[in-house]
C-alpha cells in the first residue's frame, strides 16, 4: 500500500491541484470486549480538496484555497492512501 501512488493528469486552473483521495483511516475503540469480536478491516475514507503539499511521508489537501493561502487542511500518511485522482 505504501510508496507511490498513480494519479490521472488533467490540466487545472487553480495554483493547486484538485484532487479526490481514498485512504484508510486510522480507527479506535474504547470499552472491554472479547479479542474475536474486533473488526478486521479499517474504514475507507474519501478526501476532496486542492492538494496543498506532498512529501516522502504524506498528502496535505486544503478544503479552501485563496491565492497562495490554504485552509482546513488535513494530512494523511502515504501509507495509508489507496488511490488518488486529479480532477
Amino acid at each position: 500500500m505504501g510508496g507511490s501512488v498513480a494519479a490521472r493528469q488533467k490540466k487545472s486552473p487553480h495554483p493547486y491541484q484538485l484532487v479526490e483521495i481514498k485512504w484508510l483511516d486510522a480507527e479506535t475503540e474504547q470499552g472491554w470486549e472479547e479479542s474475536k469480536d474486533h473488526k478486521d478491516d479499517l474504514p475507507e475514507a474519501i478526501t476532496v480538496g486542492f492538494l496543498n503539499k506532498e512529501t516522502d511521508t504524506y498528502l496535505t489537501v486544503a478544503s479552501t484555497i485563496a491565492g497562495q493561502h490554504s485552509n482546513g487542511r488535513i494530512k494523511i500518511p502515504i501509507g495509508m492512501v489507496i488511490s488518488r485522482d486529479i480532477l
